[in-house]
């Protein structure tokens, strides 16, 4: 065999190689919604039609690159999901609600912008980042109970879709807590990321024989 006849470094490189798979995770924000600049967690617009054509102009762009997905997964919020069933009707492919995937609930904070938030609210939303595991200031979600919600999603999505290549629509605070997941970051520090309407990320997850899984950011605001 030809494997005989290899040098034994080759060889078990060769090895670990065929014994590697990976799973291809390329996640989107939401475009552009309707109530404009302002937050929503589990306050739930439809897009705009700008932000329609944002997803659209992406997913297109991401399909022109040779992309084809397995399976597409969607947060619940009408700002993913309505678009997510329409790209996987084009796409054949299933189409499923994860609620895990939700964003966070900004309580007091929901429909109001980062200024109104900043001056109606000083410091509260650096204390709320700062101290995860404190009640949230705006009487909605806990950072950290955010953090472990999207932490255990993205580690079952991994698993059940081993070695596929999956497309999920989600929201700006889930993208950053999902790089929290895998990347191994500090939630001081998710907030360096700017993730505007439609940004596209890819995540790749390496699997090994043997070996814990290891993630790669691959691309981020393409």
């Amino acid at each position: 065999m030809v494997w005989q006849l290899l040098p034994k470094q080759a060889y078990q490189i060769l090895k670990v190689m065929q014994e590697t798979s990976q799973t291809h995770l390329d996640i989107l924000r939401h475009g552009e919604h309707m109530l404009g600049d302002v937050i929503c967690g589990v306050t739930d617009p439809e897009l705009s039609e700008k932000g329609w054509g944002q997803l659209q102009s992406q997913c297109d762009r991401l399909r022109n690159d040779d992309n084809d997905w397995d399976i597409c997964i969607t947060s619940p919020r009408k700002r993913c999901a309505h678009f997510a069933h329409s790209i996987a009707r084009d796409l054949d492919i299933e189409c499923i609600v994860d609620n895990g995937f939700a964003e966070v609930d900004f309580g007091a904070w929901e429909a109001l912008s980062f200024n109104q938030i900043n001056e109606g609210f000083p410091g509260e939303w650096q204390d709320w980042i700062g101290k995860p595991d404190e009640p949230a200031p705006h009487g909605g979600e806990k950072y950290g109970e955010f953090l472990r919600r999207v932490d255990q999603s993205i580690l079952n999505l991994v698993s059940q879709y081993r070695g596929k290549r999956v497309l999920l629509f989600a929201h700006g605070g889930v993208v950053r807590a999902i790089f929290y997941s895998v990347l191994g970051l500090q939630p001081g520090s998710l907030s360096r990321f700017s993730v505007p309407h439609a940004c596209h990320s890819r995540i790749m997850a390496y699997h090994a024989k043997e070996q814990k899984d290891w993630y790669q950011l691959d691309r981020h605001n393409t």
